[in-house]
């Protein structure tokens, strides 16, 4: 299995800044206890998950107090450890780490803005099931550790120790956020079978793959972690708020970005460097050139992480990425399979590969359920940030143009005519995917084919038809 890469390790992956603190050494070395303010190892308190009050209030004050860098902020913890012993360090010892004038910044009084701050992320994390995740606690991933710069922070809903147990048995799914039906239902079957191998599935919450992913991980006794762009407490899109408090019951839902942070447009490749960090190998369902999944594809090949991607066809805008991946490097992924032989696991059939259609349609139903899938009610203002086609907010977005529907035409159209992809497909592949009868369905391929906007293949499978009349 080979590394992808397409760029020279970044500043950041290289490391040439300090470390956050120096338990790098003690997670590589079996040490789980966090460090004291003398920095000494002490025994885990098997009551309390996460950082306390008094320590989260240190953390906030030093991450969050005004002109203070997070470089110099690296720079104290590598020197004094936590965030206690820097503040009850003196000046002059201080002085010797940053300017006087950081120093004066960071021992001037909390401001109120700051203060109401600590006051909104103490009142979250009394909360069950959400916890502030700090560098010098044991719960903190190790994954992460492979970042030049890990996140100091970390606000976490749900099972908190889920990275570390999960080590290299992490692949992420990540995707166009604009999917064709095929690349949604790719993204469940390889979730699917990841999760019934036990693998855990890494990926953004966002709409289209993210969700298709998160969503078939969930169908299986294995686990999900979604990495977000927002504060834990924000859902984006809102739409997917009943799938975030599924993830957060069965898996681990988890952000860098403060409490009540909404989304904007730098948070999202943040994002993606934290999703490539935690997982093993990374797996590109459907990404537009322009995709925000090649961010994560690069930055996973930078740590030296294996990447996949999952062919299409030429047609497809959707695919155009993976094949521009595949090119340059990337590992092709046609089955589960080629994950698992990335992740170095052998794959023991399962009883979900010997089910019946009927459970399958069944199962598929019940996904719909709860997929984002169809027309939804507008949510709040975050539902309408321009966003890109893996959901990353980057400026105005436009709608993918397929095969073009009017008004004119029957109702039930529109939904087949996207339902069909860019794929042969059958018939009943589409009843499934629409929710119209097999009349409709026949009646609206019919309508398509005498206008020349798909044909029909051996098979009864059906496929779309560009604009020269070639596939």
């Amino acid at each position: 299995m080979k590394n992808f890469s397409i760029a020279p390790l970044s500043a950041l992956a290289a490391g040439d800044t300090l470390p956050a603190r120096d338990t790098r050494s003690d997670a590589a070395s079996g040490v789980t206890g966090p460090l004291s303010d003398d920095g000494n190892t002490r025994a885990p308190d098997s009551h309390q998950i996460g950082a306390d009050h008094a320590e989260i209030k240190d953390w906030l004050r030093l991450c969050h107090a005004p002109g203070v860098p997070p470089a110099a902020v690296r720079r104290l913890l590598a020197a004094f450890g936590p965030p206690g012993a820097i503040f009850r360090a003196s000046r002059a010892d201080l002085t010797r780490v940053l300017s006087n004038d950081l120093v004066a910044r960071l021992l001037a009084p909390v401001g109120a803005d700051l203060s109401e701050h600590i006051a909104r992320t103490l009142d979250w994390a009394s909360r069950p099931g959400c916890a502030v995740v700090t560098l010098s606690e044991p719960a903190y991933p190790r994954a992460l550790l492979s970042l030049g710069d890990p996140p100091s922070i970390l606000y976490c809903r749900g099972d908190i120790g889920l990275p570390n147990r999960a080590g290299d048995m992490a692949a992420a799914l990540v995707g166009s956020r604009r999917a064709t039906p095929q690349g949604r239902d790719n993204a469940r079957q390889f979730a699917r079978a990841l999760g019934d191998a036990g693998v855990t599935v890494v990926s953004g919450l966002a709409a289209g793959i993210d969700a298709a992913a998160h969503e078939g991980a969930l169908e299986t006794a294995g686990r999900t972690c979604a990495v977000v762009g927002t504060g834990a407490d924000v859902v984006y899109p809102a739409r997917h708020h009943a799938l975030a408090e599924r993830i957060a019951e069965r898996g681990l839902l988890l952000s860098a970005f403060p409490i009540g942070t909404p989304p904007r447009p730098d948070h999202f490749p943040r994002r993606n460097r934290l999703i490539a960090a935690l997982a093993r190998c990374t797996v590109v369902v459907e990404a537009t050139t322009q995709s925000g999944s090649l961010i994560t594809a690069r930055l996973a090949g930078e740590l030296g992480r294996d990447v996949l991607a999952i062919p299409g066809s030429i047609h497809a805008p959707q695919s155009r990425g993976c094949h521009t991946l595949i090119r340059d490097g990337a590992t092709l992924a046609t089955s589960p399979e080629d994950v698992f032989e990335a992740l170095g696991i052998a794959r023991a059939t399962t009883k979900r590969d010997a089910k019946p259609s009927e459970e399958k349609r069944a199962r598929r139903a019940d996904t719909q359920r709860h997929s984002s899938r169809g027309p939804q009610p507008t949510g709040p203002a975050t539902d309408r940030l321009d966003v890109d086609d893996d959901g990353n907010a980057h400026g105005t977005s436009a709608v993918h143009a397929s095969m073009t529907t009017s008004a004119s035409e029957p109702p039930g159209m529109a939904a087949v005519v996207e339902a069909l992809g860019y794929d042969p497909v059958s018939a009943d592949t589409l009843c499934e995917r629409t929710g119209q009868g097999i009349t409709a369905v026949l009646a609206h391929l019919s309508v398509l084919e005498l206008d020349g906007r798909l044909a029909r293949l051996p098979g009864g499978r059906f496929v779309r038809l560009t604009s020269s009349g070639v596939r």
